[in-house]
C-alpha cells in the first residue's frame, strides 16, 4: 500500500500547484489585447500556451494521482475529490480544451509567420527610394494573400485586438482560476463536501453566475478595444487606485462576513445532549442532513421520537440499595508534586498523588466512590474508562451528571463485572483536566478461583500509567526519571500499561520474551510469545504484558532516543543499574493477527441492524467563536455530529475511515467493539475487543458491538484536543433522555 501521508498529502498540494499554474495564463492573457507590436504578441501567446499546456499537465497529473488514491485506499477516500471538487476544475478546463486553447494555437501559428518576412539589402543609398518602393508593393500584394503577414514591429490593429479579447479565449481561463480556487478552498474547509449538497450547490450557483458576469465583462472590454487607433492599457495610477478599490471591498466584505461567522460558529448557551440536528439511524434508508459547520441552533432537549419506553439517563444508575464490598473516597484538589528529577509540577490531583490513587478491586464486588471537589473551581467528575457501567455512573458532565463543583461530593456506585486493566478521569473539560493530572489506574481484578493453586508463585503486578503533563516530559506512574524494582528470577510479572496521552505511544519491554496477555482489559486467547516487537498504545488504550522474570534486566521504556533515553521501568534480579540496550526500528506488535481464533459472536457475514460510516477529516474553521483546525466526523463537528440512534438488541456495525493527516483514538463509552477488518484485511487470531481503536491516518476499520447498554454514550477522539475541537459525537438508545445540560450557562463542558 502507497503511504498515505505523501499519497494524501500531494494529492491535496496539487490543488495548490492548480491554483498558480491555471491563474498565470489567466493573468498573461489579459494582457494580450494591450500589446503594441505584433512580435510581442506572437511572444506572450507563445508564453500563454507554455503554461496552458503546463496547467493541463498538472491537471493530468492530478487525475493520475487520484486514480492511484483509488487504488491504495479505496473509494471513501476520493468521493468528495471525485465528485466535489475535480469537477469544478474539470469543466473549466474543458472549455479551456475546445475554446482557449484553439485559438490560441490558430493565432500564435499565424503570427508566426512574422518571422518569414522579405528581407531587402540596400547598399547604395542612391537606391533607397526606389527599394522602399518595391517593398512597399510587395508588402501590400502579400497582405492581400495573408492578412497576418507583418513585419517585427507593425503595430497590433483593432482587428487582431477583438481576436485576443474575444470572451471564448479569455474566460475559460480565467473559469479555470475560479474553479481551482473553488475546489481549494472547499477541500480546506468542507472536506466531506459531498455530505454538504447545498454547499455543493452554491459553489456550482456561483461558478454559473460567475460565467455570466466574466462573459459580459469580457464583451464589453472586446466591443471597447475593437475601435480604430491605438489601445493602451490605462494609467499606472489608475490601476493602482482600482486595485486598491477592489482589495478594500473584499476586505470589507471579508471581515463582515468573518465576524458573523464566528458569531454564527458559538456553542450555544445552554443545549441538551440528544437533541443534536443531525440523527443517523444506520438504517439503509438513512439520510444525512447536511449542516453549516459555522451555525449551531438551540436545540430542545428532547430525544427523537420513538415508539420506545421513555426513560431518563438520572434513573439507569448501578444498585443504590446495599452494602459496597469496596468503597474509595477521591478528593480533587489542587497539588505541587515534586517529580523524581526534582522538577515541580503544578498539578490538579486526586488525594493530592499525581497520578491519582491505583484503585484496585475484584470482580462482581459493589463498589462505591466518593468523589469531593476541594478547590477545582471549574468542577470535576470521573468517567471510568473502558469499564461498561450503568449510564448514570458514566461520569460525563452535561450527559450523564452534573459537574461537582467545589465543596460538592458525588456518590458512583456500580458492580464491576468486568476484570482487567482500566482508568479513570474527569471528563469535565478533559482536554484541560487530564492533562493536569486527573487521572489514576483501575485494575479488576478476576474473582477468586477456588481451583487455583496454592503453591503458585505470588504474580509481580504492577499497573504503568504513561503521561506527559503540559510543559513536561513523558511519565511513567508519576516519575519523569528511571524507576527500579528486585524482581526474584522466575516470578510472573504483569505489567498493566495504560496510556493517558493524548497521542499514541510507543514502548519496548527489552530483556525478556513476553505475552500481551490483555488489550484494553479482555484477555487475548492463547497468546503467541513475543520477542523484539514494540508496543504501540493507543491514546487511552491498555495492554497487560506477561512475562516470568529472568535472570536478568528487564526494561520497559519508550522506544525514543534522546531526552527519553534511561526512562521507564528497570526491573532486575540483584537491584543493579545495568540496561539492556535500547533497539532501533523494531517491528510493532499486530493485535490483528495475534492469539488463537475463537468462535465469533458476529462477522462479516452478519446481517446488521444498523450500520455507519464515519469520515474523519480536518478542515479550517470557526468553531466557539475562535478559527483553528476542525476534526470532524463526515465533515462536522460537534454539535452537528451525527448522532448514532439504537434500540436496545441492535447489532451495530461501524465503519471509521481516517483521511486526515494525525491518529484518532476512538473511544466507545460504555460498550466494547469487536474489530472486523482493517484495509479491508479480516483479522485473524484472537477475537480482538477493544474500547479505545488507534485509527491511523489512511486506515480503515470495520467494528460491531451489540447494543445492550441502554444509554446516552459518548463516541468520540481520545485525543483530547482533538474533542475540544468538535470531535466528539454520541450513542443514544431509542427513548433515552437526559435531564441535564451543556453550555456556557451551565456548569457542564465535557470536553
Amino acid at each position: 500500500m502507497a503511504d498515505f501521508a505523501v499519497l494524501a498529502g500531494t494529492h491535496q498540494g496539487l490543488f495548490l500547484v492548480l491554483v498558480l499554474t491555471t491563474l498565470i495564463p489567466a493573468l498573461i492573457a489579459h494582457t494580450l489585447v494591450y500589446q503594441p507590436t505584433k512580435r510581442a504578441l506572437a511572444r506572450k501567446t507563445r508564453l500563454t500556451l507554455l503554461f496552458v499546456w503546463i496547467s493541463l499537465s498538472v491537471f493530468a497529473g492530478q487525475l493520475l494521482l487520484t486514480w492511484a488514491y483509488f487504488q491504495s485506499f479505496g473509494w471513501l477516500y476520493i468521493k468528495d475529490k471525485t465528485i466535489g471538487f475535480l469537477p469544478l476544475i474539470a469543466v473549466p478546463v474543458i472549455c479551456v480544451l475546445f475554446f482557449s486553447l484553439p485559438r490560441l494555437l490558430d493565432l500564435a501559428a499565424k503570427l508566426g509567420r512574422c518571422s518569414n518576412k522579405p528581407s531587402y539589402i540596400v547598399d547604395n543609398p542612391d537606391m533607397s527610394l526606389i527599394a522602399q518602393e518595391v517593398a512597399s508593393a510587395d508588402m501590400s500584394l502579400l497582405r492581400q494573400a495573408d492578412p497576418f503577414y507583418t513585419t517585427d514591429h507593425e503595430r497590433v490593429d483593432e482587428h487582431l485586438r477583438k481576436m485576443v479579447s474575444a470572451p471564448e479565449l479569455i474566460v475559460p481561463l480565467q473559469l479555470a482560476v475560479l474553479g481551482s480556487v473553488t475546489a481549494c478552498c472547499l477541500q480546506l474547509t468542507f472536506p466531506a463536501v459531498t455530505l454538504e449538497p447545498s454547499t455543493l450547490l452554491v459553489a456550482w450557483v456561483v461558478m454559473v453566475a460567475a460565467t455570466s458576469a466574466l462573459w459580459i465583462v469580457q464583451s464589453w472590454q472586446q466591443q471597447r478595444c475593437s475601435h480604430p487607433g491605438e489601445w493602451k492599457r490605462p494609467a499606472p495610477l489608475f490601476r493602482f487606485l482600482r486595485a486598491t478599490g477592489v482589495f478594500m471591498v473584499l476586505s470589507t466584505g471579508l471581515v463582515a462576513f468573518g465576524s458573523q461567522a464566528l458569531q454564527a460558529s458559538l456553542l450555544p448557551e445552554q443545549f441538551n445532549m440528544t437533541s443534536h440536528t443531525n440523527v443517523d439511524t444506520g438504517l439503509s434508508t438513512k439520510q444525512l442532513a447536511p449542516h453549516s459547520h459555522a451555525s449551531h441552533a438551540p436545540d430542545s432537549g428532547t430525544a427523537p421520537s420513538s415508539n420506545a419506553k421513555t426513560v431518563s439517563v438520572a434513573d439507569l444508575t448501578g444498585p443504590r440499595a446495599g452494602t459496597a464490598e469496596r468503597k474509595f473516597a477521591l478528593t480533587a484538589q489542587k497539588a505541587t508534586i515534586r517529580l523524581p528529577s526534582g522538577n515541580t509540577l503544578e498539578a490538579w490531583t486526586f488525594n493530592g498523588q499525581y497520578p491519582g490513587p491505583e484503585l484496585r478491586l475484584k470482580q462482581g464486588e459493589l463498589v462505591e466512590i466518593v468523589l469531593e471537589n476541594k478547590d477545582i473551581a471549574d468542577g470535576v467528575t470521573i468517567h471510568w474508562h473502558g469499564l461498561n457501567v450503568p449510564n448514570a455512573e458514566d461520569g460525563v458532565a452535561g450527559a450523564t451528571q452534573d459537574a461537582v463543583l467545589p465543596g460538592e461530593k458525588h456518590v458512583y456506585r456500580f458492580r464491576a463485572e468486568q476484570a482487567g486493566t482500566f482508568w479513570y478521569h474527569s471528563h469535565q473539560q478533559a482536554s484541560v483536566q487530564v492533562r493536569k493530572g486527573l487521572f489514576g489506574a483501575m485494575v479488576i481484578e478476576p474473582a477468586a478461583n477456588a481451583n487455583a493453586s496454592r503453591s503458585e508463585p505470588a504474580i509481580r503486578d504492577l499497573a504503568l500509567i504513561h503521561h506527559k503533563p503540559k510543559g513536561e516530559g513523558p511519565t511513567l506512574n508519576g516519575a519523569d526519571m528511571l524507576a527500579k524494582q528486585t524482581v526474584a528470577p522466575g516470578t510472573p510479572v504483569r505489567l498493566r500499561f495504560i496510556n493517558a496521552e493524548n497521542l499514541p505511544v510507543t514502548y519496548q519491554l527489552l530483556g525478556t520474551s513476553f505475552q500481551v496477555s490483555a488489550i484494553d482489559g479482555n484477555e487475548v486467547n492463547e497468546p503467541n510469545l513475543l520477542a523484539n516487537q514494540a508496543l504501540k498504545l493507543a491514546a487511552g488504550g491498555r495492554y497487560d504484558v506477561s512475562f516470568t522474570m529472568p535472570n536478568r534486566p528487564v526494561l520497559f521504556t519508550q522506544a525514543t532516543q534522546g531526552k527519553n533515553r534511561g526512562k521507564g521501568l528497570l526491573l532486575s534480579p540483584d537491584g543493579g543499574d545495568a540496561l539492556p540496550n535500547l533497539q532501533a526500528d523494531l517491528p510493532l506488535f499486530d493485535p490483528a493477527r495475534y492469539g488463537a481464533p475463537l468462535p465469533l459472536p458476529f462477522d462479516l457475514a452478519t446481517s446488521y441492524d444498523r450500520e455507519y460510516v464515519l469520515l474523519f477529516d480536518v478542515a479550517f474553521g470557526m468553531y466557539d467563536g475562535r478559527i483553528d483546525g476542525l476534526w470532524t466526523i463526515n465533515g462536522e463537528v460537534f454539535p452537528d455530529t451525527p448522532m448514532m440512534l439504537v434500540q436496545e438488541g441492535d447489532l451495530v456495525k461501524m465503519t471509521f475511515v481516517n483521511r486526515s493527516f494525525m491518529d484518532h483514538p476512538m473511544h466507545l463509552h460504555g460498550h466494547h467493539m469487536l474489530v472486523l477488518t482493517r484495509n479491508g484485511r479480516q483479522t485473524t487470531g484472537s477475537p480482538w475487543w477493544t474500547d479505545t481503536l488507534n485509527v491511523a491516518p489512511g486506515e480503515t476499520y470495520e467494528v460491531a458491538f451489540r447494543a445492550g447498554n441502554p444509554g446516552l454514550w459518548m463516541d468520540h477522539c481520545h485525543n483530547q484536543d482533538h474533542a475540544a475541537l468538535g470531535m466528539s459525537m454520541h450513542l443514544l438508545y431509542e427513548g433515552v433522555t437526559t435531564p441535564y445540560e451543556a453550555g456556557r450557562a451551565t456548569r457542564n463542558h465535557p470536553e
